[in-house]
């Protein structure tokens, strides 16, 4: 079971069960049928289950469990289907705030502004630890569909804060260990650069062809092979022919 809560309402209390998916499967009415008598007989108390769905689907999603013998049903256990996409707009108001994460998940081409505004509707929410948490919910559901390098940027002036959040660690060792990585690479680039001028003496047109050459290298190893090589090769022609 994904999110189980007790909570009261007016004198009664109940057993609130959601269950997130990102697109139906078979067998998860089956499923819903089960949590929810398993909760019934372990708790006591009426449960209300409901289901919620992520990725827009413009078919009708099934919402019940039916036993039929022929054509007649016998049995049947339905329950609530919540559409998340049909509440963008009320999230992107600010409505449902804490949704703001999944904004990405939500629409067909998901963007920068999209993402700008998540951060804004992140950044408002007034208690540290739970905005560190959406921020940290915000970069690893974004992570589906931007480049870790551009989120890594684009979250830069959120960096302090991130580092609050309970399960961002991971992502911003590595992202540290990525930035000391292209830090590497384009020192070692322009290292190769200064040996083949001070070597070599190359013309203007050889050395901005060298650039554009190196700059599609992004491994460190090949780069420094490419370094030694610019240190051993007895003309500028041998080490060029490398870069082919």
């Amino acid at each position: 079971m994904d999110f189980v809560h007790r909570v009261q309402y007016e004198d009664q209390e109940y057993i609130l069960h959601l269950e997130f998916q990102l697109e139906h499967s078979a067998g998860f009415s089956a499923r819903m049928c089960l949590y929810h008598g398993a909760l019934t007989e372990q708790f006591n108390l009426p449960v209300l289950s409901l289901a919620l769905y992520l990725k827009p689907r413009k078919a009708p999603i099934p919402n019940e469990y039916t036993v039929r013998v022929g054509k007649q049903v016998i049995n049947r256990f339905s329950y609530p289907v919540l559409r998340l996409w049909d509440y963008v707009d009320d999230i992107q108001s600010g409505k449902f705030r804490e949704l703001a994460p999944l904004l990405v998940m939500l629409v067909q081409e998901p963007d920068v502004d999209l993402l700008t505004l998540e951060r804004k509707l992140v950044l408002a929410e007034p208690e540290p630890k739970k905005r560190a948490d959406l921020l940290s919910l915000a970069v690893t559901v974004a992570a589906r569909y931007f480049e870790k390098d551009f989120l890594w940027r684009f979250f830069r002036e959120e960096l302090d804060m991130l580092k609050g959040a309970s399960f961002i660690d991971d992502w911003i060792e590595e992202g540290e260990e990525r930035g000391m990585q292209r830090g590497r690479v384009a020192t070692i680039r322009e290292s190769i650069i200064d040996l083949i001028r001070e070597r070599f003496d190359p013309t203007v047109r050889q050395i901005e062809q060298l650039v554009r050459d190196l700059e599609k290298i992004e491994s460190l190893p090949a780069l420094k092979t490419l370094f030694n090589h610019a240190i051993r090769d007895q003309a500028l022609d041998e080490f060029l022919a490398r870069l082919i």
